[in-house]
């Protein structure tokens, strides 16, 4: 349930782990490939796949007016044993993303999330509107607002809305350092699984030889006995990530 877009935060919409909706993205025109693996894909601070690895990777197409498409995908695991569980997600998204001057950008869209191989019992797919302000500070220094709302939460929880805003800071040679706070309220807290919850991370993201590696801290308020009746998915985690863009 994740996908962040073209430029954003340390390398063009492939670092997993992430927990916003698709973050501010001034892209040249012109279409654009990702892969990445992480030891754990992670959304809005929970595990989308047992606490196991994860293959993800994803399509582009960026117009010089702002308009942008694209398709990313990773396998989950839900670990639903009674009917048939998703082992993939797909998110397919379009939106616009543009600077406004003096340093703000925008970026708005909707995003749909796709369970192809899931019971339709299970009722997975949902579809967001989102929208984001970012603000570059310095050169090195941007700050993102971000929103996220759907009718239809996952699961068939209802209405929920997802606040995030991040923080990232380029330290030269190809280091960055950033982090990120986030609150999702869902109206239907029991079909769902969990009380409303905050997300945290703080990563430490290197180019090298046209590879992005990431090595993030991850963790939500959410305790062992809240998280869907005992899970450990909602726990504090390292993950490393090492993703490749194309373009």
């Amino acid at each position: 349930m994740k996908k962040q877009l073209l430029t954003s935060m340390i390398s063009a919409a492939v670092m997993a782990g992430a927990m916003a909706v698709p973050s501010v993205a001034v892209a040249e025109d012109g279409f654009s490939a990702n892969v990445a693996m992480t030891t754990d894909y992670r959304f809005r601070g929970i595990s989308q796949n047992d606490e196991d690895f994860a293959i993800q990777g994803g399509f582009d197409y960026a117009h010089d007016s702002g308009f942008y498409v694209g398709i990313w995908a990773s396998n989950v695991d839900f670990q639903i044993q009674t009917v048939d569980d998703a082992s993939a997600e797909v998110d397919i998204y379009a939106g616009f993303a543009n600077e406004l001057g003096n340093g703000i950008s925008y970026d708005v869209g909707v995003l749909t999330y796709q369970y192809p191989n899931a019971d339709s019992s299970l009722d997975y797919d949902f579809t967001e509107v989102y929208g984001s302000l970012s603000y570059n500070w310095t050169e090195a220094l941007s700050t993102t607002a971000s929103i996220a709302y759907t009718s239809d939460y996952f699961g068939g929880s209802d209405d929920a809305t997802y606040f995030s805003v991040a923080a990232d800071y380029d330290l030269g040679d190809d280091w960055t350092v950033g982090g990120s706070v986030g609150h999702q309220s869902v109206k239907e807290n029991t079909t769902w699984g969990t009380p409303d919850w905050n997300d945290y991370k703080a990563y430490v993201g290197k180019s090298f030889k046209g590879f992005d590696f990431e090595v993030a801290l991850i963790d939500t308020d959410l305790s062992k006995s809240e998280c869907f009746g005992g899970s450990d998915w909602c726990d504090s985690t390292v993950t490393f990530t090492v993703a490749k863009s194309f373009e």
